[in-house]
């Protein structure tokens, strides 16, 4: 019996060029942050034709070894795994579900497309998993998001049409060899994850379907039995530069590594029936922490010892967390506190005050060197290309860096 790949392949005219690529190596692309100056560092760069926020680079550059990737300006992600929020399209200001958060990539997406005036609810169930995406997070700035540890149908019973959209990127076999055995298996497991997140969708909401898997069994099958099973939802075709139709003409994105270079992928977006606004998730407000460096969009509170910085709708989000917002500083706070390194952050992308430092300079900071020409003692700090670097220890001459982050020979 042939294994679903070959079959795959078999109904494809380039499949021959499919199973030679389907391994990689994929083209690398990052994604730059709207908000943090301008790339550097990367040598040339080639735009995405679907994304324009999206670049590819050489296999030569290591992310991690690029300044841009501290301090957020730049987040490596797989060009086809960029669609899958475009698809969605979030806008600010709506609350928004990402349905298997972890570990980031379209959670910090989505969330930068909201800004500070819309609630993003981050579901995974892996504590480890949790953990790398709290950090994401906040490494981008994002302010919006809330991560829950609750299921998915769980949350869905507790508050029914709660969101304008949600996104099920869902778990699925990769680009693996598999038996139609195993891909049919992976799909029923999909449909059922799929159908506990409709749950969550408004009437006249969204949801966006994807998966990193190339089988039809994971992808066009899911959605054809979705639409069965679920009278009234419809198919909306979505359509992005540079990108391919699915294999049954439904109106869904497919990407190919032989033919955009990036890994597999597929995208479908679904409408739900009706036309209604969403459930709320309001609860109570916490007590303002008042503090001059606090933008006004975003909401400042304690609890216990540590000082939370976020968008209004997640200090009043009345779900179940593990985290929300971006944690602003420790202890007893005053306008001369000593901010967590990713709020600094945050603070300077959103226009405050900060002293400019040349890359190369940046680069030293950041590997814990100390400035020669001290800055303003625990000021906030930018580079010459708009990225923020952070805030200064008292001294006025060292960074105060992310636990785990110190790195030398950045570029």
């Amino acid at each position: 019996m042939k294994d679903a790949l070959a079959a795959l392949a078999a109904g494809l005219d380039d499949g021959a060029d499919l199973l030679a690529q389907l391994e990689g190596p994929f083209a690398r692309c990052v994604r730059q942050h709207p908000r943090r100056g301008q790339l550097s560092g990367w040598g040339s760069l080639t735009p995405l034709p679907w994304h324009a926020a999206g670049f590819s680079h050489g296999v030569e550059i290591d992310p991690g070894t690029r300044l841009d990737y501290h301090t957020g300006v730049a987040y490596p992600q797989d060009g086809a795994s960029q669609i899958p929020v475009l698809a969605l399209s979030p806008q600010p200001g709506e609350v928004v579900v990402d349905a298997c958060a972890a570990p980031g990539s379209k959670s910090t997406q989505i969330g930068l497309a909201l800004g500070d005036t819309g609630l993003l609810l981050c579901l995974d169930l892996s504590p480890q998993r949790r953990r790398v995406l709290v950090e994401n997070l906040a490494r981008q700035g994002v302010c919006c998001g809330v991560v829950c540890p609750v299921p998915i149908g769980r949350l869905a019973g507790m508050h029914p049409g709660c969101a304008d959209a949600v996104l099920v990127d869902a778990p699925c076999s990769g680009h693996q060899s598999r038996s139609p055995k195993q891909t049919a298996r992976e799909g029923r497991r999909q449909l059922r994850l799929l159908g506990d997140a409709a749950g969550l969708v408004r009437a006249g909401g969204r949801m966006v379907y994807s998966t990193c898997a190339p089988y039809r069994e994971e992808n066009e099958d899911v959605i054809s039995a979705f639409l069965a099973a679920h009278p009234g939802w419809q198919l909306e075709p979505v359509q992005l530069p540079g990108t391919d139709v699915d294999l049954d003409g439904l109106g869904a994105l497919r990407m190919w590594p032989q033919r955009q270079g990036t890994e597999p992928f597929f995208a479908c977006r679904l409408r739900a029936p009706g036309d209604a606004p969403r459930a709320s998730l309001a609860g109570d407000m916490p007590a303002a922490e008042l503090d001059a460096r606090i933008p006004e969009a975003l909401h400042c509170w304690r609890r216990g010892t540590v000082r939370l910085l976020a968008s209004p709708a997640v200090a009043s989000c009345a779900i179940p967390s593990e985290a929300r917002g971006i944690i602003f500083d420790r202890g007893e706070g005053g306008g001369n506190s000593e901010l967590e390194p990713w709020a600094a952050q945050a603070l300077i992308e959103r226009g405050a005050d900060a002293h400019t430092v040349s890359h190369a300079e940046a680069c030293a900071l950041w590997a814990g060197d100390d400035l020669q020409s001290p800055g303003p003692a625990r000021g906030l700090v930018r580079t010459e290309h708009g990225a923020p670097l952070g805030q200064l220890e008292a001294s006025g001459t060292r960074l105060r860096l992310p636990s785990r982050m110190r790195r030398s020979a950045l570029v």
